[in-house]
């Protein structure tokens, strides 16, 4: 799988092109051929080429889809059910942005559960409350859950990350009871939903560092079923000091990350931890496909890897867009091959 993934010296390439024209040249010898060619003939004057990226990925996962069978074809579904989570995030922020439903609905990826005519379904609603009634009536399984935490949302003076919080608990709650068998198909998957998990947690804890919250506000914050205990999670909070929350990490891989990101931290404040948090959960779904050549780990490793590729792309498109410097588009480049690492 990893075959059909550009490579590091194609990047190059990419980023050492003149202008906008020259770097569609170099994309047409690749698998985005059709889609950019797509999105200039309806619009050339400014084609969308982040739609076009994404209905590439959106090809290729499908394809993983239809190509497995059986407890692979359930695992895969798995790891695509994080879409779900994310296409219901972009419905409900759309709303709250006043975006139409068009521009909502070019940002999905439907490629879990919850199909496109649904999402259209959905996107279609005029306000929050009545994308969630959609939802439900929809029978899609993040309704409930929705509807539960809805009277919070209008306390908290219609925070929409209340929303997000119990979409997420759920999402992973119930993936996390989906994994428990012992075969080491499930035990990759699982490894790969507590990573995320840890990283959201992490992100959680550099955000909140200094507010002042009670113990049962801060729990509820957390998302359970990550390496973290709870008595670890509040204990970190209570510290209160960046510094301190990244000296005192107890995993000694993950403090080695929070260190990196502090080092950065000054210069493009919370971004960093952001940037390294995403950087080492691709790191992980990469290491994946090594473990066993002919597991499920060789689909997770494409599945990131795939979208390292599309957040890279973005980058070189956008800077030639706006004309940076070429050393700057390369400087913000992230690659992951093998044991070998740069970015």
């Amino acid at each position: 799988m990893r075959s059909y993934l550009l490579t590091k010296d194609f990047f190059t390439r990419l980023v050492e092109t003149p202008d906008l024209e020259g770097l569609h040249s170099v994309l047409e010898q690749t698998v985005y051929r059709r889609y950019l060619n797509e999105a200039i003939l309806m619009k050339p004057e400014s084609p969308d080429y982040d739609q076009a990226l994404l209905l590439n990925m959106i090809a290729s996962f499908l394809r993983i889809l239809d190509s497995t069978g059986g407890e692979p074809h359930r695992l895969c579904r798995i790891l695509m059910s994080r879409y779900d989570v994310q296409n219901i995030k972009t419905i409900l922020r759309g709303k709250v942005g006043n975006a139409t439903p068009g521009e909502i609905l070019k940002l999905m990826i439907p490629v879990g559960r919850v199909k496109m005519d649904a999402l259209e379904q959905v996107a279609g609603e005029r306000e929050i409350r009545d994308c969630i009634n959609a939802i439900e009536m929809l029978r899609l399984r993040y309704g409930r859950v929705l509807q539960a935490a809805y009277s919070d949302y209008v306390k908290k003076d219609r925070d929409l990350a209340v929303l997000e919080l119990a979409i997420d608990k759920f999402y992973y709650q119930d993936n996390v009871d989906k994994l428990k068998d012992k075969d080491a198909n499930v035990e990759m998957v699982r490894q790969m939903i507590v990573a995320e998990i840890d990283m959201r947690n992490i992100s959680t804890l550099v955000r909140t560092r200094g507010l002042k919250l009670d113990d049962e506000e801060v729990e509820n914050l957390r998302i359970p079923g990550g390496s973290l205990e709870i008595d670890q999670f509040l204990e970190l909070h209570r510290l209160g000091d960046l510094v301190r929350i990244v000296s005192e990490y107890p995993d000694p891989r993950t403090r080695k990350l929070l260190e990196k990101a502090y080092a950065e931290y000054h210069e493009i404040d919370i971004v960093a931890f952001d940037k390294e948090l995403e950087r080492e959960t691709t790191r992980r779904g990469a290491a994946m496909s090594n473990v066993n050549v002919l597991g499920i780990g060789v689909i997770i490793g494409y599945m990131w890897l795939k979208q390292n590729e599309m957040a890279n792309l973005r980058i070189i498109i956008r800077g030639k867009m706006m004309g940076r410097p070429q050393a700057d588009i390369k400087n913000d480049l992230f690659f992951v091959g093998g044991t070998e690492e740069s970015s």
